[in-house]
């Protein structure tokens, strides 16, 4: 399950997330109709693609009018945020946390790099139109990302996680954020265990 997906159960009701998950349970991986912006955002950072590039050339790909316009809604903002803040782009970690019971696995990939006065920031995009990314949910993504991936030659990079919505960025952990993400791990996995119990029964 990626970070952002794993975040988003945080973000909505209960019933939502037992039914997201229920689905997770039988179709690991989900539809993730995102990653042509996440791939576009990546060569526009890493290559210096111009925004009309990223979309000519990756965006071609998606069929459906409605997932063409919300990528390329989140890829301009992360453009306009990308000329507000220039920086030497680097090539972000990628890494795993796997829950306390081995059966959840969250994907840790940032989608772009940034070294900016000498510290180098990895960024996660937050692709939802619908629902808005808070400090608390964000500042988890912070703590897994820094757990999982501030290590060796990264060891004193940076994590953050930007809204393509609002364009925000948020970038640090809060008191009790170490407690808050064992607590959402826990309980996700603990959810994903029931739901494939009950598809095996």
């Amino acid at each position: 399950m990626g970070l952002v997906a794993f975040l988003l159960g945080d973000c909505i009701d209960s019933v939502s997330r037992t039914m997201r998950l229920a689905k997770y349970a039988t179709d690991p991986g989900g539809q993730d109709y995102h990653w042509a912006a996440k791939l576009a955002a990546a060569r526009m950072f890493g290559e210096d693609l111009s925004f009309d590039q990223a979309v000519s050339e990756v965006m071609a790909s998606i069929k459906r009018d409605h997932q063409r316009r919300d990528n390329q809604d989140a890829l301009k903002t992360l453009y306009d945020w990308k000329i507000a803040h220039p920086g030497l782009s680097k090539q972000p970690p990628a890494g795993e946390l796997t829950g306390p019971c081995g059966e959840l696995t969250i994907t840790l990939k940032p989608v772009f790099a940034l070294e900016r006065k000498g510290i180098t920031t990895a960024y996660v995009p937050w692709m939802f139109k619908d629902v808005r990314l808070t400090a608390q949910v964000a500042g988890i993504g912070v703590h897994l990302l820094e757990l999982g991936l501030q290590k060796e030659e990264y060891a004193a990079w940076r994590f953050a996680l930007i809204d393509t919505v609002s364009g925000k960025c948020f970038n640090r952990t809060h008191k009790h954020t170490t407690e808050a993400a064992y607590f959402a791990v826990r309980t996700t996995e603990e959810m994903l265990i029931a739901a494939q119990t009950s598809r095996a029964a």
